[in-house]
């Protein structure tokens, strides 16, 4: 997923987060076809499973 810096720490960002922000759904969408463009289907199946989850489609 995606991860904020805060000065020496990194935040977990979630799809729910993402989702809620306006044209969130959108950048998810990106996102997942991004990484399908780059082989990465593991990544872009764990973003599609919680987008489903949350029913955000």
């Amino acid at each position: 997923m995606l991860y904020e810096h805060d000065s020496m720490h990194r935040q977990r960002i979630s799809v729910a987060d993402i989702a809620a922000q306006p044209g969130g759904i959108e950048a998810l969408q990106r996102r997942v076809h991004e990484l399908r463009s780059n082989s990465q289907d593991f990544a872009a199946n764990a973003i599609e499973w919680e987008m489903a989850a949350l029913n955000v489609r």
